[in-house]
Protein backbone atom coordinates (compact mmCIF):
# COMPACT_ATOMS: atom_id res chain seq x y z
CA UNK A 1 0.00 0.00 0.00
CA UNK A 2 1.46 3.21 -0.94
CA UNK A 3 1.52 6.17 1.24
CA UNK A 4 -0.98 8.10 -0.58
CA UNK A 5 -3.62 5.40 0.28
CA UNK A 6 -2.56 4.96 3.98
CA UNK A 7 -2.76 8.54 3.91
CA UNK A 8 -6.10 8.78 2.57
CA UNK A 9 -7.78 6.11 5.20
CA UNK A 10 -5.72 7.48 7.82
CA UNK A 11 -8.10 10.98 6.80
CA UNK A 12 -11.35 8.87 6.04
CA UNK A 13 -10.97 7.54 9.90
CA UNK A 14 -10.26 10.58 11.64
CA UNK A 15 -13.30 12.02 9.67
CA UNK A 16 -15.46 9.09 10.66
CA UNK A 17 -14.25 9.88 14.21
CA UNK A 18 -14.69 13.63 14.29
CA UNK A 19 -18.50 12.44 13.22
CA UNK A 20 -19.19 9.82 16.12
CA UNK A 21 -18.09 12.02 18.50
CA UNK A 22 -20.22 15.32 17.12
CA UNK A 23 -23.43 12.92 17.02
CA UNK A 24 -22.69 11.79 20.94
CA UNK A 25 -22.38 15.38 21.62
CA UNK A 26 -25.32 16.32 20.22
CA UNK A 27 -27.13 13.37 21.37
CA UNK A 28 -26.16 13.96 25.15
CA UNK A 29 -27.84 17.69 24.88
CA UNK A 30 -25.46 19.31 27.17
CA UNK A 31 -25.87 16.36 29.88
CA UNK A 32 -22.39 15.81 31.57
CA UNK A 33 -20.93 11.89 30.48
CA UNK A 34 -21.68 10.82 34.47
CA UNK A 35 -23.97 12.40 37.28
CA UNK A 36 -23.13 11.21 41.51
CA UNK A 37 -21.35 8.39 39.99
CA UNK A 38 -23.79 7.37 37.58
CA UNK A 39 -23.06 7.04 33.56
CA UNK A 40 -25.63 8.92 31.49
CA UNK A 41 -27.66 6.47 29.03
CA UNK A 42 -30.40 7.87 27.00
CA UNK A 43 -33.57 5.44 26.23
CA UNK A 44 -36.74 6.08 24.85
CA UNK A 45 -39.11 6.70 27.68
CA UNK A 46 -42.85 6.54 27.02
CA UNK A 47 -44.84 9.25 29.81
CA UNK A 48 -48.50 9.23 30.11
CA UNK A 49 -51.51 8.99 32.64
CA UNK A 50 -55.07 8.40 32.38
CA UNK A 51 -56.21 10.94 29.90
CA UNK A 52 -53.09 10.88 27.53
CA UNK A 53 -52.14 8.52 24.48
CA UNK A 54 -48.66 6.26 24.70
CA UNK A 55 -46.41 7.67 21.75
CA UNK A 56 -46.95 4.79 18.83
CA UNK A 57 -44.37 6.20 16.77
CA UNK A 58 -41.70 3.42 18.00
CA UNK A 59 -41.83 1.36 20.39
CA UNK A 60 -40.20 2.26 23.87
CA UNK A 61 -37.51 0.42 26.12
CA UNK A 62 -40.49 1.02 28.53
CA UNK A 63 -43.03 3.16 29.68
CA UNK A 64 -44.96 4.62 33.17
CA UNK A 65 -48.42 5.56 33.91
CA UNK A 66 -48.63 8.50 35.57
CA UNK A 67 -51.55 8.74 38.15
CA UNK A 68 -53.66 12.04 38.85
CA UNK A 69 -52.85 14.20 42.19
CA UNK A 70 -53.73 13.88 45.47
CA UNK A 71 -53.79 16.85 47.57
CA UNK A 72 -52.37 15.66 50.88
CA UNK A 73 -51.86 18.89 52.83
CA UNK A 74 -52.64 22.43 52.87
CA UNK A 75 -51.11 25.31 54.84
CA UNK A 76 -49.76 28.84 54.91
CA UNK A 77 -47.26 28.13 53.78
CA UNK A 78 -48.23 25.91 50.37
CA UNK A 79 -50.34 23.04 49.28
CA UNK A 80 -48.91 19.29 48.70
CA UNK A 81 -49.59 16.92 46.30
CA UNK A 82 -48.94 13.19 46.35
CA UNK A 83 -48.70 11.58 42.69
CA UNK A 84 -48.56 7.59 42.09
CA UNK A 85 -47.37 5.84 39.26
CA UNK A 86 -47.16 2.67 37.47
CA UNK A 87 -43.78 1.57 35.36
CA UNK A 88 -44.14 -0.82 32.49
CA UNK A 89 -40.27 -2.37 32.00
CA UNK A 90 -40.89 -3.41 28.62
CA UNK A 91 -37.01 -4.50 27.82
CA UNK A 92 -35.40 -5.39 31.03
CA UNK A 93 -34.94 -5.63 34.80
CA UNK A 94 -33.53 -3.73 37.49
CA UNK A 95 -33.29 -1.59 40.51
CA UNK A 96 -33.93 2.08 40.89
CA UNK A 97 -31.87 3.78 43.63
CA UNK A 98 -33.41 7.22 43.70
CA UNK A 99 -34.96 9.44 41.27
CA UNK A 100 -34.51 13.71 41.38
CA UNK A 101 -36.27 16.25 39.53
CA UNK A 102 -35.02 19.61 37.67
CA UNK A 103 -36.70 22.63 36.30
CA UNK A 104 -40.50 21.05 36.87
CA UNK A 105 -43.29 23.67 36.05
CA UNK A 106 -47.18 23.51 36.95
CA UNK A 107 -48.51 26.01 33.80
CA UNK A 108 -45.22 27.58 33.33
CA UNK A 109 -45.42 27.90 37.08
CA UNK A 110 -42.06 26.67 38.96
CA UNK A 111 -42.62 23.72 41.22
CA UNK A 112 -40.32 21.77 44.06
CA UNK A 113 -40.82 18.03 43.76
CA UNK A 114 -38.43 15.88 46.20
CA UNK A 115 -35.87 13.45 45.44
CA UNK A 116 -37.71 10.38 45.45
CA UNK A 117 -35.80 8.11 47.66
CA UNK A 118 -37.89 4.89 47.90
CA UNK A 119 -35.68 2.21 46.19
CA UNK A 120 -37.70 -0.69 44.64
CA UNK A 121 -37.14 -3.52 41.92
CA UNK A 122 -38.40 -4.50 38.52
CA UNK A 123 -38.85 -7.09 36.26
CA UNK A 124 -39.02 -6.83 31.97
CA UNK A 125 -42.41 -7.29 30.70
CA UNK A 126 -43.98 -6.74 34.39
CA UNK A 127 -45.73 -3.47 36.10
CA UNK A 128 -44.42 -2.21 38.99
CA UNK A 129 -46.03 0.27 40.83
CA UNK A 130 -44.19 2.99 42.90
CA UNK A 131 -43.69 1.54 46.65
CA UNK A 132 -44.57 5.39 48.00
CA UNK A 133 -46.03 8.13 45.83
CA UNK A 134 -43.99 11.28 44.76
CA UNK A 135 -44.35 14.33 46.54
CA UNK A 136 -44.77 17.74 44.97
CA UNK A 137 -45.03 21.07 46.81
CA UNK A 138 -46.80 24.11 45.66
CA UNK A 139 -45.44 27.55 48.15
CA UNK A 140 -47.82 29.56 48.57
CA UNK A 141 -46.12 32.78 47.07
CA UNK A 142 -46.22 31.54 43.42
CA UNK A 143 -50.13 30.46 44.27
CA UNK A 144 -50.66 34.04 45.28
CA UNK A 145 -48.95 35.50 42.43
CA UNK A 146 -51.34 32.88 40.12
CA UNK A 147 -54.50 33.17 42.09
CA UNK A 148 -56.13 35.10 39.57
CA UNK A 149 -55.79 33.64 37.10
CA UNK A 150 -57.41 30.74 38.83
CA UNK A 151 -60.08 32.45 39.89
CA UNK A 152 -60.76 34.29 36.67
CA UNK A 153 -60.02 31.89 34.35
CA UNK A 154 -59.71 27.79 36.38
CA UNK A 155 -58.53 25.33 34.35
CA UNK A 156 -60.24 22.17 34.45
CA UNK A 157 -56.46 20.78 33.58
CA UNK A 158 -52.93 21.73 34.71
CA UNK A 159 -49.82 20.88 32.11
CA UNK A 160 -46.74 19.45 33.73
CA UNK A 161 -43.39 19.82 32.55
CA UNK A 162 -39.68 19.28 33.34
CA UNK A 163 -37.33 16.50 33.45
CA UNK A 164 -36.29 13.58 35.80
CA UNK A 165 -33.63 11.83 36.47
CA UNK A 166 -33.48 7.31 36.98
CA UNK A 167 -30.71 6.47 38.79
CA UNK A 168 -30.04 2.89 39.32
CA UNK A 169 -28.68 -0.69 38.07
CA UNK A 170 -30.37 -2.11 34.70
CA UNK A 171 -29.79 -5.56 33.30
CA UNK A 172 -28.98 -6.08 29.61
CA UNK A 173 -27.48 -9.76 28.76
CA UNK A 174 -26.99 -11.07 32.49
CA UNK A 175 -25.17 -7.55 33.30
CA UNK A 176 -26.07 -4.99 35.45
CA UNK A 177 -24.93 -1.51 34.47
CA UNK A 178 -25.17 1.59 36.70
CA UNK A 179 -26.73 3.69 35.08
CA UNK A 180 -28.97 7.48 35.23
CA UNK A 181 -31.41 7.88 32.73
CA UNK A 182 -33.10 11.34 31.73
CA UNK A 183 -36.88 11.30 30.97
CA UNK A 184 -38.20 14.28 29.87
CA UNK A 185 -41.81 14.72 30.68
CA UNK A 186 -44.93 16.77 29.43
CA UNK A 187 -48.25 15.86 30.96
CA UNK A 188 -51.71 17.34 31.21
CA UNK A 189 -53.48 16.72 34.40
CA UNK A 190 -56.87 17.47 36.32
CA UNK A 191 -56.03 20.76 38.36
CA UNK A 192 -56.77 19.02 42.09
CA UNK A 193 -57.79 22.48 43.27
CA UNK A 194 -61.07 22.73 41.69
CA UNK A 195 -62.15 19.58 43.67
CA UNK A 196 -60.81 21.36 46.98
CA UNK A 197 -62.62 24.65 45.96
CA UNK A 198 -65.69 22.93 45.89
CA UNK A 199 -65.38 21.35 49.22
CA UNK A 200 -64.82 24.93 50.45
CA UNK A 201 -68.09 26.54 51.68
CA UNK A 202 -68.79 29.94 50.74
Amino acid sequence: MCFFERDTISALLICILVFLCATATVSAQGLPSEIRGYKVYREKITVTNASGSFDTTGKPEASVLVGEPDIVDVSLTGITLSVSAELNAVERSGEVHFITFRDFRVNDLPVDIEDYQEPFSFRRNEKTTLPKPATLFLPTGRLLNAAWKEISNSKTEWTVSGRAFVFGKFRKFGFAFKRVIPVDIKLTIKNPLRELHSKTPN
